[in-house]
């Protein structure tokens, strides 16, 4: 179990990673649902819209572990209305095939020290949201 976990955790920052050079990410979200339309998605949320513009044109088509990424743009904007609160309270009866979002868990920990390591690599992320703040 403790080696699952640091494999998604690896998989997890790697993917981080790499987004956090397009722009600010605002959240990152993985799927844990086996039904066709969500097995395997990866959803990322940019503080602001070219940054999802620039990562979208960069990001298609690229291959990740010998499978080739097709990015789209979600309608999903609110990912708390999206996910499946029974299957965050471990009552599911649906399962993998629910079609609300069953999002892997990611501990707070680790997400914070994602978040601080992108803030050290880019700090004009955290200028520029501070300069919005103002307007």
């Amino acid at each position: 179990m403790k080696e699952a976990i640091r494999h998604f955790e690896d998989f997890y920052e790697e993917v981080f990673t790499e987004l956090c050079q397009y722009g600010e990410l605002e959240g990152l979200y993985v799927c844990d649902n086996v039904g066709e339309h969500l097995m395997g998605n990866v959803y990322a949320k940019y503080y602001r819209e070219e940054d999802a513009k620039t990562a979208l044109t960069a990001l298609n088509g690229r291959f990740y572990a010998g499978k080739k990424l097709f990015c789209e743009y979600s309608p999903v904007t609110y990912f708390r209305v999206a996910r499946c609160r029974q299957y965050d309270d471990q009552m599911c009866n649906r399962g993998g095939y629910c079609n609300y979002m069953h999002l892997k868990h990611v501990s707070r920990t680790f997400k914070r020290s994602l978040f601080r390591q992108m803030y050290e690599d880019y700090p004009e992320y955290r200028k520029r949201r501070q300069e919005y703040r103002l307007l």
